[in-house]
Formats: C-alpha cells, structure tokens, sequence
C-alpha cells in the first residue's frame, strides 16, 4: 500500500512537471513566445543577426510605448528573457525599491520615465509634505537626511530642527548651547534660509536691545557660560573701566555709576557728559577738545575760576604785542579772543566808537595804538597832523583848512584827496571841474564868492563885442555864459527880445551896434538906420493909426517880431 501510494505521488508531480514545461514552451517552436511579427522585422535574412538599425518594429504596438530613458535603454536590460512576454511591466519589476516599501509601490507617484532623479518634481513634492524644502534644505542630497539605522528612511523622520542637528547643538560653543540651557527650538536663533549654521539672527530680548558696539560683541564676553539672570546694567560689565579712568577720574569726582549719562554704546572713550547741566559752564570751540584735568588740575571739581583770566592769566601776562599789562588791558579776554583758538585774537574793532575800514584794517595795532589802548583819540588829525601839514598842494595850514579830514581825504588811501564839492554851495561843472583848486581859492578856502563875476571880472571888463562896461551889461554872466567855456555865450535874443536868428532879420546883420547905435547902452536901439523909408510915405501909409510915430521904438511897438503888414 505505501509502495503504491508512493508511486501515485511520483505520477502526480511527473504530470505537473510535464504540464508546467509544455505551458512554458513557446508554441511555433518560436523562441520568443507567440509573437505576431515577422522574423525579419528585427532579424536579418542572410545570417540571422539582430537589426540595430532600419528596425521596423513599434514598441508601442505591443501595449507599452517606450518614452523618456526607457526609449535609450538596451532591449536585454528589461527582456532578460528571450521570451518577450516574460517581462514585467511595473517600476518595481526593474527598478529595486531602495525606499523598502515605506513610500508604496507606485513609483511613478515622484519618478518619470524622463528622469530617474527628477529632484524639481520630488521638491515640489516634498513642499506639501510636513517637512517644505527651504533655504540650503532644498539644495541637499536626500540621503542627508533620508539616512535610517539601516540604509535610507523616508517615514517617521522628525520634522523638528534637533532631530537632525542635535550634533550642532552639542558641539556649540559660542556660546555652549547646552550648558546655557538653550532651547532646542533652533529656528529661534537659526533659519534654514542661511547658508551655514553660524548665522545666527537671533533677537535680543527688548530688555536689553543690542545697539553700536554691543551687536558685534561675543556673547560670551557678557554671559560668560550663562544664559540666564545676565544683569543688564552699564556698571554691571564697565565697572572696571568706571575704576580705571584717570581722565577725569571718576571715583574722585564721585560720577555716579549710571554710565550712560555720559557714554554711548558706539565707543566708551566718547563720552557725551553735559557740562551745562551739571556745572552751569558750557564747553564750546576748544573747551570742548581738551582733557578735564586740562582745567580739573588735580581731579578738582569745585572752586574752579568760570572767568576766562582765571585759567588763562599765564597767556594774558606773556603776550607782548601788544603788551597787555602795559595797557592795562580788560580781563575779559572774550573781547578780543575766542574759545575756539588763543591766537590770533578775534578783537572786532568794529564793536568801538571807531570802526575800522581802508588802509586801517591792514596797518598794526601800535601804530595807532603808541601810547596804549586807552583813551586813543578817534579824530584823523590826531593821528595824520604831519600829513596835514606836510600837503602844499594846498597848504593845509595858510588855507586854514578843517581839521576834519574826512571832508577831503577817505581811509582807503591819503592821496590823492577825493574832496566832493557837490556837497557843497557851488558844485563843479563844465571847465570848472578841471580847474586847479588855487585858481579858483588863491585867497584861501573860507569866504569864497560862488558869483561868476568875482572869478571872471577880467574878462567880463575885456569883452567888447558887445563891450559890457560900455553896455552895463549886468554881471550875472551865467545869463549869457555857461560853465563849459566862455567864449560860448548863449544870450537868446529872439525869445527875449527881438527875433534877429530868425524871420525876416536873420543873417541881415554883422554886429551887435548895427541896430544899438549908442555904445553906452543897449537899451537904445534904431530901426530906421536900415530900413530908410521916406517920412511922407511912412506918414501916410499911417494916416489912419493914431498912435502913430515915426521913431524907431515905435515900430518895435508895433512890430514885435520884426514882421510888417506886407509879409
């Protein structure tokens, strides 16, 4: 009984061994299975060889087109076996799925036929995940972080900063993360948009916001290795220095530990200490540049002089030109110094009775100042006697002249005068502006007539055409004279007088006594001398004028403008 059992058993695998080959054997006898393409399609006629090129078969006809790597890559990488259709047609058939089943297996989900790696499509991926690419995050391998205790791990990563840079955090030391107690919240301090790990942008806490030289300075030189209960008090760090400075020194002036009353956060050693507040005297122009002890000798800070002598009485006594001890000049140096620079002075003149212009702002003190700085006379005359007497051209002192030089002579220079005679009576004009003073003042300068006559009585005697004596000509001359030249008369006889330029007696006469037949005067004159007409015809031709007289002034008093009834 157990032999023929046995010999059934062996029958029953023979026949499934026999079923199993005759399923596997392609039929046709043909090596690659029951295909429908003709040989030659891929093979060639003559010695059987596979066709590399001028191939007409379409993979696409066999319900799996080949696009993107797979239309690159060698039939015998997918088609192990010379039987096509034992070939599996899932990513996972090829392609060993390093992810271990963690991410499923529908590769195509983050991979292309395109490419394998495909990192834009799988960043994008990862950015609606629990973990988005950010800042050098998306420039990684994935295996930097995808690294599990065996190979590579896709799921139950941390998402939290410590859990892949706990080592970080460790190894710190500037400062040391865990022996300050840090968060391990990194993004507090570090952003994975920084390209290293020490870029830190940690925020200060608003109690004690960083400002100046405090943002570059090492953490550490302010907590040391602790993080927490760091004071936040200037003397709490800078008391050394409050102990140390010597200028001024600041535990003799008893300066409170308050630092920032005179310091900033920018540099120590530029203190901003306000001396008004705390003293009453400010410090301006040099004051403000000098060492406090420069005027706190000793570290002093009470009974010091406020007066500018009290400090500079060795500058006041050195100083010889001028010598101000000699002069007895004012203490208060302001008047001629400033507190921006000792020399040279600053003394404005222009603040005196005499105000300094011209020449004067060039020459030196002492020249005007020989006999000191008190009670110097401000006239000219005082200081320009010998230039007053010293002129000839016109002797100043026979002329008696003014003692006030400024009605001739001006600061900017002594010679030549610029005496304006227009401020006076009698202002210049014509010839009278290039006439030398003495021809005009040979008697002087005081009680000099302004008429005419008193200068040019020679030629008023001298003319005779008209002879004016003989005429008793009145001798206002500017009636008939101007200034330009004498010669050049402008007497107006036709709107005065008798027209004689003009009608009908222009150019009918030569000379004045044609017509003032009587040298001795002017005002006689004769008509009749010319114009001989006979007595009778004149009578009768003015027979009915009952006012009618043959004399010369009688026809001036009928015919004015020298024009008869005819014309």
């Amino acid at each position: 009984m157990i032999g023929m059992k046995n010999n059934q058993t062996i029958f029953l695998v023979f026949s499934i061994i026999i079923v199993f080959v005759t399923a596997l054997r392609p039929s046709n006898d043909n090596p690659h299975g029951n295909i429908k393409f003709d040989c030659e399609v891929c093979h060639h006629s003559g010695d059987w060889s596979v066709r590399t090129t001028n191939t007409n078969f379409k993979h696409e006809e066999t319900g799996y087109p080949l696009v993107g790597a797979h239309g690159e890559t060698d039939c015998r990488s997918c088609h192990e076996s010379l039987v096509f259709s034992r070939v599996g047609i899932a990513c996972i058939d090829c392609h060993t799925d390093i992810h271990a089943n963690e991410l499923g297996l529908d590769c195509q989900n983050c991979h292309t036929p395109a490419s394998w790696e495909n990192r834009f499509t799988i960043w994008e991926d990862h950015n609606v995940s629990r973990f988005p690419l950010l800042g050098i995050h998306a420039a990684l391998d994935c295996e930097s972080c995808h690294r599990g205790p065996a190979e590579k791990q896709f799921t139950n990563l941390p998402v939290d900063c410590a859990g892949c840079h706990g080592e970080e955090y460790l190894n710190s030391r500037n400062p040391d993360h865990q022996l300050a107690g840090f968060d391990k919240q990194c993004e507090v301090c570090h952003s994975p948009i920084s390209v290293v790990w020490q870029q830190v942008q940690y925020v200060h806490p608003a109690i004690f916001p960083l400002r100046g030289a405090h943002i570059n300075t090492d953490c550490m030189a302010c907590h040391g290795e602790i993080y927490t209960g760091t004071p936040n008090q200037c003397e709490d760090c800078h008391m050394a220095a409050y102990s140390s400075s010597v200028n001024p020194d600041h535990v003799k002036f008893g300066f409170p530990t308050v630092c920032a009353n005179c310091h900033n956060e920018t540099r120590w050693e530029d203190a901003i200490f306000d001396h008004v507040a705390e003293s009453g005297f400010a410090l301006v122009g040099a004051h403000s540049r000098i060492l406090c002890t420069d005027c706190h000798v000793n570290n002093q800070i009470s009974g010091l002089p406020r007066d500018c002598y009290g400090c500079h009485d060795t500058d006041f006594t050195s100083i010889t030109d001028p010598n101000h001890v000699t002069n007895n000049f004012n203490h208060d140096c302001t008047i001629c110094h400033s507190q921006d620079i000792w020399s040279p002075s600053t003394f404005d003149h222009n603040n005196t009775s005499f105000q300094l212009t011209g020449a004067h702002l060039t020459i030196d003190c002492v020249a005007c100042h020989e006999s000191g700085f008190t009670g110097t006379p401000a006239e000219c005359y005082a200081c320009h006697e010998q230039d007053f007497n010293g002129v000839q051209d016109p002797n100043h002192l026979t002329n008696n002249f003014d003692h006030d030089c400024t009605i001739c002579h001006n600061t900017a220079v002594w010679s030549p005068a610029d005496f304006d005679h227009n401020n006076t009576s009698f202002p210049l004009t014509g010839a009278h502006l290039t006439t030398a003073c003495t021809g005009c003042h040979q008697t002087g300068y005081t009680g000099t007539p302004v008429e005419c006559f008193a200068c040019h009585e020679t030629e008023y005697n001298n003319t005779n055409d008209p002879d004016h004596q003989a005429a008793a000509f009145p001798i206002t001359c500017e009636n008939c004279h101007n200034t330009v030249a004498w010669d050049q008369a402008t007497w107006d006889h036709d709107s005065q007088y008798f027209p004689i330029y003009s009608g009908s007696h222009r150019e009918k006469w030569n000379t004045c006594d044609e017509c003032h037949v009587s040298p001795a005067s002017y005002k006689i004159f004769e008509c009749i001398y010319c114009h001989e007409h006979d007595k009778t015809l004149m009578d009768e031709k003015h027979r009915e004028r009952p006012d009618y007289q043959y004399l010369s002034t009688a026809c001036y008093d009928c015919h004015p403008d020298g024009r008869s009834e005819d014309d």
